[in-house]
């Protein structure tokens, strides 16, 4: 198999154009990244998402993401951007290297 330091990913940067929200695109898309994740040997999935982006965090949450933790809201400040959290899946290891 493949060796625990490479059994973990992150998925970034989902994006969908306006035009094409609520048409199944992004759920299509996460779909495929795990499908190539599972093929790669990859048995944890990442995902950050805003804690007040909640079409994003639905749409994780339906892919089978579930919550792993909180960004401290001090975090967020000193990095000047909106709070996350932390989405994780688990994924059966499909791949024998």
């Amino acid at each position: 198999g493949i060796e625990a330091d490479f059994g973990r990913a992150y998925l970034s940067n989902v994006c969908v154009a306006r035009e094409l929200h609520r048409s199944g695109l992004g759920y299509d898309i996460v779909t495929k990244s795990k499908i190539v994740a599972e093929e790669w040997g990859i048995t944890d999935l990442y995902v950050h998402v805003a804690v007040d982006n909640e079409p994003a965090k639905n749409l994780y949450m339906k892919s089978g993401f579930i919550h792993e933790n909180d960004e401290p809201a001090w975090q967020a400040r000193f990095l000047d951007r909106p709070r996350r959290i932390l989405l994780w899946i688990g994924l059966p290891c499909t791949n024998e290297l």
